[in-house]
């Protein structure tokens, strides 16, 4: 019996790279007796792809691809809308994959031969990051961390995941993302979610996907309104789930003790920094991560926004 699998890819403004990913998706190893298709979401007011764009991209691949525009700007309005676009297709399966990312050949046959394997219905797998130019020194860089494959996981990303068709359908579990979740967080707190309401969700360590990271990703700047950010849309999550009063008893000591232990980093660092470089950049910028992790829990208890994703990295 023939199955069905959608890849649904979420982009904005980066025509070149969601090009690389979807060429990699048609290179993909397609699993006996499944079928795949594509959905891309467009998340901009005036979407990049015309009509004819989209046909002469198309024209280029094996794969069936569907165009759809999200005018909401937001990442879980585009997620939404990519969800509903791949459920058309009545899939059994729905993948998510990022348009900065390029798939390994046989990333979705892994994905799909573990869930199988160990009766799970949702596959999360590691992401190779190649970056166009090194982070910083005293930047520490996101690591795989390898596990066995079949490892039960309690949340997950939605850079690399496989999701079973039933979590998503109005006669199953019926999930979405969290549309009040604009800035950030949103995939951690729908796989949390999933986890709560019972679906097995595993690790997939042979099934690689590949991550551009641009120059402009890891200047200082960019890279410290990312913590912000997390540390934004962190504390807002759990205003949303457990309430502000909950939520205050947690931060609020551990933003104290951020921003206390940070200020003195930072200064110390700023003031060593003449005459041992590396030693007070490290310092300095440690104290400038703690005291942007420690004020963006605070602007999250209080519900405030973030414009991190408001700047596109890539092309």
């Amino acid at each position: 019996m023939t199955q069905k699998l959608v890849i649904a890819v979420c982009t904005a403004q980066r025509p070149n790279m969601l090009k690389a990913c979807l060429r990699s998706l048609d290179k993909l190893i397609r699993p006996q007796g499944t079928e795949l298709a594509v959905v891309v979401v467009e998340n901009d007011p005036k979407p990049f792809f015309t009509a004819e764009e989209a046909d002469r991209l198309k024209a280029e691949l094996s794969l069936p691809v569907f165009f759809h525009h999200e005018p909401r700007k937001g990442i879980p309005f585009a997620r939404n809308t990519a969800l509903e676009a791949a459920l058309e297709q009545d899939p059994d399966w729905v993948a998510l994959i990022d348009d900065d990312e390029r798939a390994e050949p046989d990333w979705i046959e892994k994905l799909l031969a573990a869930c199988v394997e160990h009766d799970a219905e949702v596959a999360n797998g590691p992401v190779r990051r190649i970056y166009e130019k090194p982070a910083p020194h005293w930047w520490k860089s996101q690591l795989l961390k390898p596990r066995p494959t079949g490892t039960i996981i309690t949340e997950a990303p939605t850079n690399n995941v496989l999701i079973g068709a039933r979590i998503l359908r109005k006669d199953g579990l019926g999930l979405r993302f969290d549309e009040r979740l604009t800035f950030g967080s949103e995939d951690i707190d729908f796989f949390r979610r999933t986890h709560a309401a019972g679906a097995k969700m595993i690790w997939v360590d042979e099934a690689f996907v590949e991550e551009d990271i641009p120059a402009s990703r890891v200047e200082p700047r960019r890279l410290m309104s990312r913590m912000h950010m997390a540390a934004t849309s962190g504390a807002y999550n759990i205003v949303l789930r457990e309430g502000r009063g909950r939520a205050a008893l947690h931060f609020i000591p551990k933003c104290t003790r951020r921003m206390f232990f940070g200020a003195v980093a930072t200064i110390v660092g700023f003031l060593l920094k003449p005459f041992a470089r590396a030693r007070g950049e490290k310092l300095y910028y440690y104290g400038l991560i703690r005291l942007m992790k420690g004020s963006g829990n605070l602007r999250g208890l209080l519900g405030r926004t973030h414009s991190y994703y408001d700047v596109i990295d890539g092309n």
